[in-house]
């Protein structure tokens, strides 16, 4: 029995045992009445919360160009048909209508007007601020990608929005005070009665990793619990009767202690902790968690629910109201949460689709854009575990930037070699004409390039970071992709999304998975085949959300060399222009591959190589096509990512509690690779995510039997392996 129920019996007796004065005493009644008719009054406040809308107004796919998949469909056209009805079936005057960021960034309707058509210059007003004023929000929290497109464009939404934009823990360096407001206090009437609501908006602290560039020397981020420690008690004084958290962050990663040194990314268990929380509404991973009952050590309880991301539900809470105190009384009840999800027979709300129409088809119109052709079809399905064309038509876009850009510095001559991520398995170049959003399919976070300044020793740890996305083969075993990758983040006991796995081009090398991690990398090489020293000098083509330490790569102490503020995305669109013509033969090189034994150095053969896999890098194992959504964190992200994003983001964290998930998580496009962001997020990258190939990292036990068996023995030993071997399948 919980200790409220206790508590209740307890008092209970005393008012049957002493009468009024005891009822008096307690404040659980009026002396004047009988004891028998102290029972509370109460009545429904309703809460209805989306988080991680990521631009996602209607239910259009504008990398596929065509509406989401019976059973998938999402959007905030479809969750406004559902608040509607909620509002028409318990009143409008007593729900509470809120969201919890992550929202002007993620798909191309949202690029667009950021960055094509920019609301700072154009004078439109967001799709998201109509989508969101249309539907009477009564406060908004950002996440982590409301800062991918710097503070002005954020105060413009700001501007353009109805409703407060609060981040009670976004602090400006100027003036220590809050950027944004830190909370605002919400009549809503119940049953006749006026309840004070205080919403208090809280944001992760990664993002001053992943926007580093966009955030340094103008605001800086608290701790969140510590901010919900500072503001509850304020809204309280100020007459708030019932208190909700908009924390933009991911529940407490298994492990993880509360550390407000770390400025950890993903700490909304611990911020739900703080006294007189009644509900807190979760983010930025990107999972779908509607309900989840907390117990603080006083005994009381708070709610915590996570609606799902991309508008694909929105959490409905009913709030009981005791009418003499104002406050929620569970009583007996358990608190909980609903998901009133937007898939199936739920309606497209037509005046949201009337609203955006104009900026959706002029976003249409913009990706659909031709702006070249390709010699022939180029996959990214098997990007992830093998070296493909289309992820090197990154790195060369990326390698000639950086290249340009250095030209008559101290810089130019150190070979410029380049990191790209397999944001998405489904991204292709059709052979024949390619589009605009062929490229944003393939490319679908907002990153921009850099260059930084490398040598030979950090080269070699970069890459073995990289290489923990592998998990451990025996050697000499064939190498299976689907339950080889996406190892345990052993920090984050959550599965690492493919966002942050790296190839790099510019160099050779193998990575031999049979080795433990850290020491998987071999054949380390120059272009020209030399073998790469400690102290050897390279300038590395780097996205900014890896270069600011997005997937907690090691890359502290770099020096940027290079920082044009060039979109990595318009980039590609720009080359592709140019060129006209994509042909793999132009970029495509083989310079890494996955081995399961060790090669000698300059050996060629390997028994894990594919004699069928073309250039377009055409899987040859058939690719984990249900891979967790939300790359991204999906990335594919919030992001992070700061790229993206939750996001993404944004889109996970790095070792000291940043953030990895928000590139992930968060992005259109990414849902289909891996583990989820963002911390894509940007972001996503907490204990809850789940992606491809997650579950206990065991060694997987070899096929192959000698020819002979001579002795009882061997033939015991080989139970024990078939034995092993079949348990790890089935697991």
């Amino acid at each position: 029995m919980r200790l409220r129920t206790l508590t209740s019996s307890s008092l209970a007796l005393a008012l049957i045992v002493t009468g009024p004065a005891a009822a008096s005493a307690t404040g659980l009644g009026s002396a004047d009445a009988p004891a028998d008719s102290q029972a509370a009054k109460t009545a429904e406040l309703t809460l209805l919360a989306t988080t991680d809308v990521h631009g996602n107004v209607l239910n259009w796919d504008y990398f596929a160009n065509k509406p989401y998949p019976a059973g998938e469909e999402l959007g905030m056209s479809r969750a406004s048909t559902l608040i509607k009805g909620v509002r028409e079936d318990k009143g409008a005057e007593s729900v509470l209508l809120v969201d919890n960021g992550d929202t002007i960034q993620g798909n191309p309707l949202a690029y667009y007007f950021a960055k094509q058509e920019p609301i700072t210059t154009s004078g439109q007003t967001h799709p998201l601020a109509k989508t969101y004023n249309h539907l009477g929000y009564d406060a908004q929290v950002v996440g982590n990608h409301e800062f991918n497109y710097g503070l002005d464009l954020l105060g413009t939404y700001r501007d353009q929005v109805d409703f407060p934009l609060l981040g009670a823990n976004v602090i400006d360096d100027a003036d220590g005070q809050t950027h944004l407001d830190p909370y605002e206090l919400v009549d809503k009437q119940v049953d006749g009665e006026t309840i004070t609501v205080g919403v208090l908006g809280m944001t992760t602290p990664g993002s001053r990793i992943w926007d580093k560039n966009n955030l340094s020397g103008k605001v800086h981020f608290d701790d969140p619990v510590e901010t919900a420690e500072k503001y509850v008690p304020e809204m309280k004084q100020k007459g708030a009767d019932v208190i909700v958290v908009l924390s933009h962050s991911g529940k407490d990663p298994k492990g993880q202690t509360w550390d407000p040194d770390q400025l950890q990314e993903n700490v909304s268990t611990s911020v739900a902790k703080v006294p007189g929380i009644d509900v807190l509404v979760a983010g930025h991973t990107h999972q779908n968690e509607p309900s989840q009952v907390v117990n603080r050590d006083d005994g009381s309880q708070v709610l915590i629910t996570q609606p799902n991301y991309w508008a694909r539900s929105v959490s409905e809470v009913g709030l009981p109201i005791n009418l003499d105190t104002h406050h929620v009384d569970w009583g007996e009840n358990e608190p909980h949460a609903d998901a009133l999800a937007t898939q199936g027979e739920i309606a497209e709300d037509q005046e949201i689709k009337d609203l955006v129409d104009e900026q959706h088809r002029t976003t249409i119109d913009y990706v659909n854009t031709k702006i070249g052709s390709v010699t022939e079809t180029l996959w990214a399905k098997t990007s992830y575990y093998e070296d493909t064309a289309i992820l090197d038509f990154i790195s060369h876009v990326q390698t000639e930037k950086v290249e340009e850009g250095l030209k008559g510095t101290d810089y130019e001559g150190l070979p410029v070699i380049s990191q790209a991520s397999p944001f998405s398995r489904t991204a292709e170049f059709p052979a024949g004409d390619i589009t605009i959003r062929d490229v944003a399919g393939l490319y679908v976070y907002d990153n921009t390039l850099a260059g930084v300044e490398i040598n030979g020793a950090q080269l070699r740890d970069y890459l073995e970071y990289s290489a923990r996305y592998f998990k451990q083969t025996e050697e000499g075993a064939e190498f299976d992709p689907v339950d080889g990758t996406n190892a345990i983040d052993e920090v984050l006991e959550s599965p690492i999304p493919d966002y942050n796995y790296d190839a790099l081009a510019g160099i050779d090398y193998d990575i031999n998975v049979s080795k433990p991690t850290g020491e998987r990398i071999e054949n380390l090489k120059q272009a020209d085949g030399s073998a790469i020293g400690d102290d050897d000098r390279f300038i590395l083509a780097i996205n900014n959300y890896r270069q600011s330490g997005g997937g907690g790569y090691p890359v502290d102490g770099l020096k940027e060399v290079y920082n044009e503020q060039v979109e990595v995305r318009q980039a590609l669109i720009d080359w592709a222009k140019a060129k006209q013509v994509v042909d793999p033969a132009d970029f495509f090189d083989e310079n890494w591959q996955v081995v399961t034994s060790s090669r000698a150095p300059g050996g060629d053969d390997d028994s894990n190589d594919d004699e069928d896999a073309d250039s377009s890098g055409e899987a040859t194992a058939e690719a984990d096509s249900n891979g967790s959504d939300g790359g991204g964190s999906d990335a594919g992200g919030s992001s992070d990512a700061a790229g993206a994003g939750s996001d993404g983001s944004s889109d996970g964290a790095d070792n000291a509690g940043a953030a990895t998930s928000e590139e992930d998580d968060s992005t259109n496009g990414a849902s289909d690779g891996g583990a989820s962001d963002s911390n894509a997020d940007e972001g996503d990258a907490d204990d809850s995510t789940v992606g491809a190939g997650g579950g206990a990292d065991l060694p997987r036990t070899g096929l192959e039997v000698a020819t002979s068996i001579g002795i009882a023995a061997a033939i015991i030993a080989l139970g024990t392996a078939l034995v092993v071997f079949s348990r790890r399948r089935r697991g």
